[in-house]
Formats: structure tokens, C-alpha cells, sequence
């Protein structure tokens, strides 16, 4: 039987948006006789509190109890706190007003909570069009905050740490939230799988004042609480920074300097009120958490019949069962749900056990072979001749995606029939192996390497698409096969470039995937080695490469090179430039790269 649950909502001056909200709620699957909803208004201007009461009459009696109320506007976490401390059900969905649920979001948050241990706290629904770009944990679906947009808490945990925090008026009381639940020993979640639309931007350079306003001070508060002296120190620099900057909006300033005033009075509240654990908190910048890029990649909705079979591609080799394992559950954890799984065990047959062992369970539709040892390229050969999906797509046992990833990519090859491939931004992440078996690794650092829209000039120059990244149709590999089984490195640059000689590629400008490099630098060094002495022979292997072209495309081809070629140039004087006043030019090439790609 569904659980009962409480809906916290605070409004302000919501009138525009109540209507479709409660038409959202109205279509949830989740049995509606099982739901209480609390309504706090906040002393609003317009006619809201009026339409909420005319709402209760009409449709008060579906739910199993509607209550309505008007107190002071006292903050967004002070209606929460209101609504919370007046209900009773084990599990409590905060949300704004402003967004509209998936029929099945409700359902599918209350669910996964279901599964969950009592130190989870909270369940953060994802948002479209645009996602939170905070990173978190793709296996786990840890993470560090989570947005009070739209959001389940477990009762038991709010009610053990008091709710929000009285003294923040509006914005980041979610994080001052989510810090003190961490801290209380408790762990966030993101729910992938539970969606709402919320429509709280109308374009990427929107500045909302009061936003701007309340996280600027919020941020201040939360250091107090949480953050290191170094950090307190630095957030009194990016206020005093963002007061002598040019205004964004009119009376920035102004809202800046009286919102001083009230950070001074409350500062010793908030320090002395300090974390009680050894936890370290993130501040990163003026935010909280690392970012994926591609806050505003605005989701496509998917045609009725957008719904092929995605084939997911590993390879692996040895006792790498634990790395397997990760991978397969980054497949399992998609949004996207017709998915084909082909394993391929290069040399052994470690893996077929565990395999055995999702059949009929977790993942049905998964496909395994061992064979004798040949190379990463007869793996994926075979890989691709027992795949059965219109869209193809690799994942290297030690790599993985976000959860989104197939939907971001297989949403926009089917939308653009134009193009036959589609790929996206990816994490380099270096990573120290602490121990294989069990599996625990550190990630030391997160990168951004590739930042490139599609040129296929350019990809005949150098590979810019990591391999896990891009999606493909089947009609590639049927018409030009895969790969050039004489490589055992670049073999997936030879195959983008063969399969973009007479056929388009999309960038997507979305961080969706990961890929690891070694943390220690003389692997590193070694695996640099190794890509070098196989680069000749993948040379020589473009230069097999034929194109039937005509002369005003091969002027095309030759301004785009050279457009890149300066940009590359700028970056290189540049980092020059770094490099001489810092004395590390033996790190020359890797930051001349990188910048380069994070300029592009």
C-alpha cells in the first residue's frame, strides 16, 4: 500500500501559477487519498490566498486533507516550518508552486525513499528544462545539497535538526538546510527518476535581484556556520567585490549595504551556533558544490514514438569485476529505459557470473561473451555485431554516465534527422586506486578537457570526442563497419573520423559522462607514452582516408582549420606567459590544452 505523505507549499503573490500546479497534482498517479497538502500564504498582495480557499472548496474533498492559511511573510523556510510542524506523515514533499509535476514524479520519489535507510534525509526532484548543474554521485546519487524547489524529507530527520533556518529570509536556506542535516549525520539524494517542470528562468543571463540579494548574504551566513576562518574571509571579499563591480540591476548597491547591516547583527548568532561534526563543507567559488556544465540545456520533450533501442557497448578484460559492476549500474540508474546492455570479456571470463546474475533481475535485456584475447578493438567489434539497437553507444568498464545521459543524447538524435551522430561534454577525472577489491578510489580532481562543437576538419587534425560521450546510429556501422582492428590506441578517433567524412555530428554543451585518467603522475606519464607511440600509426591511418569534395568546401575546411589553429596559438602565448612566471614548463602541454578547450 502507497504511504501517506504530506505537500508543504508556501506562496506569495502565486496567483498566475496555482491553477496549473494543482491540475499537475490532480494527474499524479500517486493515489490522491494518500496525499495531505498544506498551504501557508504568506500574506499575499493579489488575490492568491482568496483562489487557494475557492481551490480547497473545489477540489479539497479528492485529497485525503487540504488546509489553507495566512500568516506573516516571514521567509520561504518560515511558511515551510509552518506547514512541516502541523503535519504528521513519515515523508514530507516541499515544492514551490511555480513548476508542474511528471504524472509519475510523486510516485517515483515516495518510492525510492521507500528503499532507502533512515539516514537518508531527503529526495531532491529533478527539474526540467533547465537541471541544477551541481554534480553528484551517478551510482549513489549522493550529493552535497539539494534544492528546496521540489523536495522530500524524510519527518524524522526535519523534525531532528528544527526545520529551516529562522534567520534566512529566502534563498539558500536549502543548502544552511541541507549542511545541518549533513552534519547531523544524515545524507542527501538526488532522484533522477522523479521530475518536475519548473519554469523559473526565461533565459541564461536572467538576473532576479531578490536572488541575487539573498543568496549574496545566505552565503555569508552558511560560511559563519560551516566554513573555515580562510573561507569566512573569503566570502567577506566576494561581497565586498560585488558591491564595487558595475550593477547588474538597478539598486544593487543599495540592497547590498543594508543587507550588511543585518549580516553584522546576526553573525554571532550564526557562529556561535557552529557545526558540530568534523565534516568539511564545500565552497567552491561563491557556490557550493563542483558544476556541471549545461545549467541551460533546455530538455526536449520526446515525440510519443521517440523510444529506440539504445545499445551500451562495454568492454573489459581481467579482474576488473568491481569497476563492471559501477558501470553497469550507471546504465541501470538512466532516465532513459529501452536500453540493451552488450559485455564483452576480453581474454577471461571473470565477469560471467555476476552477468548470470542480473539476468531476469535488475537489467533484462543484457547480452555477454566472452573471447580470446585480441585487443580493445575486437571487443568492440564483437560488441557491435551482437548489438541490436537502432542507436550504438561505448562504455569503458571504468567509466561512467549521469543518469540523464542517454536521454540528453537519444532526445536529440532523434529530433535532428540531420545528423547521425550526437555527443556531449564529459569529466576527466583523476583518480587514485586505494584498493580493486573492494573498489575505493579517491577523485582528486575534475576537468573539463573537450569543449568542441563539431568541425570535421577539425577531427581529422586530433580526437575531441571521448568515446563514452557519443551516440551513434546503426547505420554508421553497417555502412563503414568499426573498428581498425590494427589499432589498440586512438581506434575510436579512426572510427569518428571515418564516420563523419559524408555524415553531420551535434555537440551538446552538457556535462553527462565521466572518464578517468590516472592520478599518479608516472602512470600518467606511462599511458602518455603509450597514446604516443601508437599516434604514427594512427597517422598513418587517416592519411588512408579518402573524401570526394568540392572546391568551395575545401576553403571551408581550410578558414575553420585556421580559425582554430589562431585560437589554439592565442591560448598557447598565453599559457607562455603563465608558465614563465610560475616555472612549470614541464606541465606546458597539458595546461595549453586545457585552456584552449575551457576558452573554446
Amino acid at each position: 500500500m502507497d504511504k501517506e505523505i504530506d505537500i508543504s507549499i508556501v506562496t506569495y503573490n502565486s496567483l498566475q501559477w496555482i491553477d496549473t500546479f494543482i491540475d499537475s497534482l490532480l494527474n499524479q498517479n500517486y493515489p490522491k487519498d494518500r496525499i495531505n497538502i498544506y498551504i501557508t500564504d504568506n500574506d499575499s498582495k493579489d488575490l492568491t490566498y482568496e483562489k487557494l480557499v475557492e481551490v480547497k472548496k473545489e477540489h479539497g474533498n479528492i485529497f485525503n486533507n487540504f488546509e489553507v492559511s495566512m500568516g506573516k511573510n516571514l521567509g520561504f523556510g518560515n511558511g515551510h516550518n509552518d506547514n512541516i510542524f502541523k503535519s504528521s506523515a513519515e515523508f514530507i514533499l516541499v515544492t514551490n508552486i511555480d513548476l508542474l509535476f511528471d504524472a509519475d514524479a510523486i510516485m517515483n520519489v515516495v518510492h525510492a525513499a521507500s528503499r532507502d535507510n533512515l539516514t537518508v534525509a531527503s529526495w531532491e526532484l529533478r527539474q526540467k528544462p533547465f537541471e541544477h548543474p551541481k554534480n553528484y554521485n551517478p551510482i549513489t546519487f549522493e550529493t552535497s545539497w539539494s534544492s528546496s524547489a521540489c523536495i522530500l524529507f524524510r519527518r524524522s530527520a526535519i523534525e531532528q535538526v528544527g526545520g529551516y533556518e529562522k534567520r534566512i529570509f529566502m534563498y539558500e536556506e536549502d543548502v544552511e538546510l541541507s549542511f545541518r542535516l549533513r552534519d547531523n549525520g544524515f545524507i542527501l539524494k538526488y532522484c533522477p527518476c522523479a521530475v518536475c517542470w519548473h519554469y523559473s528562468y526565461e533565459h541564461e543571463n536572467q538576473i532576479k535581484p531578490l536572488q541575487f540579494l539573498g543568496s549574496a548574504i545566505g552565503n555569508m551566513y552558511i560560511r559563519f556556520r560551516y566554513g573555515s576562518f580562510i573561507e569566512i574571509i573569503k566570502g567577506f571579499l566576494f561581497y565586498f567585490v560585488f558591491m564595487l563591480l558595475p550593477q547588474k540591476f538597478k539598486g544593487q548597491r543599495t540592497g547590498l549595504l543594508k543587507n550588511f547591516v543585518n549580516l553584522m547583527w546576526n553573525m554571532s548568532y550564526f557562529l556561535i551556533s557552529r557545526k558540530k561534526s568534523s565534516l568539511k563543507f564545500n565552497f567552491i567559488g561563491k557556490s557550493y558544490e563542483l558544476m556541471r556544465e549545461g545549467a541551460f540545456y533546455s530538455y526536449i520533450k520526446p515525440k510519443a514514438n521517440q523510444n529506440e533501442l539504445i545499445s551500451v557497448i562495454i568492454r573489459t578484460y581481467g579482474d576488473r569485476n568491481n569497476f563492471l559492476k559501477e558501470a553497469i549500474a550507471s546504465v541501470y540508474n538512466q532516465t532513459y529505459s529501452n536500453i540493451e546492455i552488450v559485455v564483452i570479456e576480453d581474454g577471461t571470463n571473470n565477469a560471467e557470473e555476476y552477468i548470470q546474475s542480473l539476468i531476469g533481475k535488475n537489467i533484462k535485456n543484457i547480452i555477454y561473451k566472452s573471447i580470446p584475447k585480441g585487443g580493445r578493438c575486437k571487443a568492440g567489434n564483437m560488441g557491435l555485431s551482437l548489438a541490436n539497437g537502432e542507436y550504438l553507444i561505448f562504455l569503458d568498464d571504468d567509466d561512467l554516465f549521469y543518469p540523464e545521459h542517454l536521454e540528453v543524447l537519444s532526445n536529440e538524435l532523434s529530433s535532428n534527422s540531420n545528423v547521425s551522430a550526437v555527443y556531449s561534454n564529459a569529466f576527466e577525472v583523476a583518480t587514485k586506486i586505494i584498493s580493486k577489491d573492494p573498489l575505493e578510489y579517491l577523485e582528486l580532481g575534475y576537468d573539463i578537457i573537450y569543449k568542441q562543437a563539431f568541425s570535421r576538419p577539425l577531427i581529422w587534425c586530433h580526437n575531441y570526442i571521448p568515446i563514452q560521450t557519443i551516440l551513434f546510429k546503426r547505420e554508421l556501422y553497417d555502412k563503414y563497419g568499426g573498428f581498425d582492428e590494427e589499432l589498440e590506441n586512438f581506434e575510436d578517433w579512426n572510427l569518428w573520423t571515418r564516420y563523419s567524412l559524408k555524415h553531420d555530428f551535434k555537440y551538446i554543451p552538457k556535462t553527462t559522462s565521466m572518464y578517468r585518467v590516472p592520478a599518479n603522475k608516472d602512470n600518467l606519464k606511462s599511458r602518455q607514452r603509450e597514446f604516443d607511440c601508437y599516434y604514427i600509426k594512427a597517422l598513418e591511418k587517416q592519411k588512408e582516408l579518402k573524401i570526394t569534395t568540392s572546391p568551395d568546401e575545401i576553403i571551408h575546411y581550410c578558414t575553420e582549420i585556421n580559425k582554430n589553429m589562431y585560437l589554439f596559438q592565442v591560448s598557447v602565448e598565453n599559457v607562455k606567459r603563465i608558465l614563465k612566471r610560475y616555472s612549470i614548463f614541464n606541465n606546458f602541454y597539458y595546461y595549453a590544452r586545457k585552456l584552449y578547450y575551457n576558452y573554446k
